[in-house]
C-alpha cells in the first residue's frame, strides 16, 4: 500500500526543460533534487546490463537515504557540530584544486621542451651536496669552505640529506633530475668547483661538482619511448612548479618560537593568556594565535616529539595560506567543488545522525550473548561460549543495527515527500557510460 506522501512518478514531469541529460532530475526528496549525474557518479564503472535496473534503484535508494538523514540532522540542529569537519574537507578540496591550477602549465610541452629535457637526460653529474634549513647557516658553511674547510666533513656534520653519512656524496644523476635552480648553477661549474648557497625545495643547498659525463647507460632513442618520457617530464615539471610555489609561500611566513613551544605542550595545560600568543606572522600583517591552532595540537599523539609537532603546526599554517590564495582565485566557486562539498556535508550529517540514532542506541549485554549461544549452540563448533562470544556479539550488533536502521528509515520516509522519475532513472546508464568514455 502506497503511503499518501510518497509519490512515485513514471512521467517526465521532473525533467528540466531544455536541460542536458546529466541535469535531468531523477528524484526530489522534500524539495531537494537528485540529478542523473548524482546517480551516475555512484554507479560501478562496469555496469552489468542484466543487473543495471536493480543496481540503479539501489544506488538511488542509498542517495535518498543519505539525503533524508542529512535533512533530519539539520532539523535536529546538528549542522553546527559538523562545520569543522566540513571546513577541513572544503580546505582539502580547494587546496587540491589550487595545486592543480599552479602545476597545470607543466602539462603543456613544446617540441623544444622535449628536446631540451632529452639532452639533460643524456648527461650525468657526480655531485656532493650539503643541504641545511637556514640560509644563515648555509652562508656560514660557504664562508668556511672558502677558508679551506673540507666539504665532506661539513656535510657529515650539518647536511640534512641521507647522503650526509657519505660526506654529501650523491653519486651520479642525470642533469634532468637535478632540481632547479640548483641545476643551472651546477651546469656552470668545472670539476672541483662548488655553487653558492641555492634555495631548493625549502632547503639551502651547496653542491660541489666531482665529474660530468655522458649518461651510462645512455638514454634510448627518444622516439622509442616518447609517450613515457613526456609523461615523466610533465610529472617532473609539475613537481618543480609546486615546489617553487611552496618556497614562495613559506617566504611569506615568520614564526614565533614562543608560540611554537606553547603548542608542543598538552593542550589542557595552555592558559588563556598563552592562547593569545602569536605563533606566526603571515604576509607581514596578519598573525596566527595559539588559540587558532589548538585543534591541530589536540590531535598530537602523546609520544610525538616537539620537532614533529612544530612541523605539523607549520604545515597547518601553510595550508591556511594556500586556502586563502585559492579563495582569492575563486576556486571554491568551481561547480564540481561546490557539488563535492555538498556531498561531503551530507555525508558528515548522515554519519552524525547515524551515530546518534543508530550506533549509540545499540546495546548487547553478556546475557544477550549467552542467550544467543544457548539457542544456537549447534551452530558453533566449540562448546566454550567464551571462544565465540566476540563473534556472537558482533553478529547481534549487526542484526540490531540493521533492524534499527530499517525502523528509523521507515519513520523518515513516512513523513517525507519523495518523487521519483522512473523514465529519467532508466536513462541514467547513458550518463554513466558517457562519464566512463575516454575524453578525446
Amino acid at each position: 500500500m502506497r503511503h499518501p506522501r510518497l509519490y512515485i512518478l513514471a512521467v517526465l514531469a521532473l525533467v528540466a526543460c531544455g536541460g542536458s541529460s546529466s541535469r535531468q532530475v531523477v528524484a526530489v526528496v522534500n524539495g531537494e533534487k537528485i540529478t542523473a549525474s548524482d546517480v551516475a557518479a555512484m554507479l560501478p564503472q562496469n555496469l552489468d546490463s542484466m543487473r543495471a535496473d536493480t543496481v540503479k534503484k539501489q544506488v538511488l535508494d542509498n542517495i535518498i537515504t543519505r539525503k533524508l538523514f542529512a535533512q533530519e540532522a539539520k532539523r535536529a540542529g546538528m549542522e553546527k557540530d559538523a562545520e569543522y569537519q566540513v571546513e577541513l574537507e572544503q580546505k582539502a578540496l580547494v587546496n587540491q584544486r589550487l595545486y592543480d591550477t599552479v602545476t597545470a602549465p607543466g602539462n603543456r610541452l613544446t617540441e623544444a621542451d622535449v628536446q631540451a629535457a632529452y639532452k639533460l637526460l643524456q648527461i650525468e653529474a657526480h655531485l656532493k651536496v650539503i643541504a641545511v634549513q637556514e640560509e644563515s647557516l648555509a652562508r656560514r658553511l660557504a664562508s668556511a669552505l672558502e677558508q679551506g674547510a673540507v666539504f665532506d666533513s661539513l656535510a657529515v656534520k650539518y647536511s640534512t640529506l641521507p647522503s650526509a653519512t657519505r660526506g654529501g656524496d650523491a653519486g651520479f644523476e642525470p642533469l634532468l633530475y637535478v632540481e632547479e635552480p640548483l641545476r643551472t648553477s651546477v651546469m656552470a661549474l668545472q670539476p672541483g668547483q662548488r655553487t653558492e648557497p641555492v634555495r631548493v625545495t625549502g632547503t639551502w643547498q651547496i653542491a660541489q661538482l666531482v665529474e660530468m659525463r655522458p649518461a651510462s647507460p645512455g638514454a634510448p632513442p627518444l622516439e622509442q619511448y616518447r609517450p613515457e618520457f613526456e609523461r615523466r617530464l610533465r610529472q617532473l615539471r609539475r613537481r618543480e612548479m609546486a615546489n617553487r610555489y611552496m618556497v614562495e609561500l613559506r617566504d611569506r611566513v615568520t614564526y614565533n618560537p614562543e608560540g611554537l613551544d606553547i603548542l608542543c605542550r598538552p593542550v589542557d595545560s595552555i592558559t588563556e593568556a598563552e592562547k593569545g600568543v602569536a605563533v606566526a606572522y603571515k604576509d607581514e600583517s596578519k598573525y596566527v594565535k595559539v588559540a587558532r591552532l589548538l585543534p591541530v595540537a589536540a590531535r598530537f599523539p602523546v609520544t610525538l616529539d616537539s620537532a614533529m609537532k612544530k612541523y605539523a603546526v607549520r604545515r597547518a599554517i601553510e595550508e591556511d595560506l594556500m586556502y586563502e590564495d585559492a579563495l582569492r582565485m575563486g576556486l571554491d566557486k568551481s561547480p564540481d567543488i561546490v557539488r563535492q562539498l555538498a556531498g561531503e556535508r551530507e555525508k558528515v550529517l548522515y554519519n552524525a545522525l547515524f551515530k546518534k540514532e543508530i550506533s549509540d542506541q545499540l546495546v548487547v549485554t553478556d546475557d544477550d550473548v549467552m542467550d544467543y549461544f544457548r539457542q544456537h549452540r549447534d551452530d558453533f563448533p566449540s562448546p566454550d561460549s567464551n571462544r565465540v562470544a566476540g563473534m556472537i556479539r558482533s553478529r547481534l550488533l549487526t542484526e540490531r543495527r540493521d533492524a534499527r536502521m530499517q525502523e528509523y528509515l521507515a519513520g523518515l520516509k513516512a513523513k517525507a515527500k519523495i518523487e521519483i522519475n522512473q523514465a529519467a532513472l532508466a536513462a541514467v546508464k547513458k550518463e554513466a557510460e558517457a562519464r566512463a568514455r575516454p575524453k578525446q
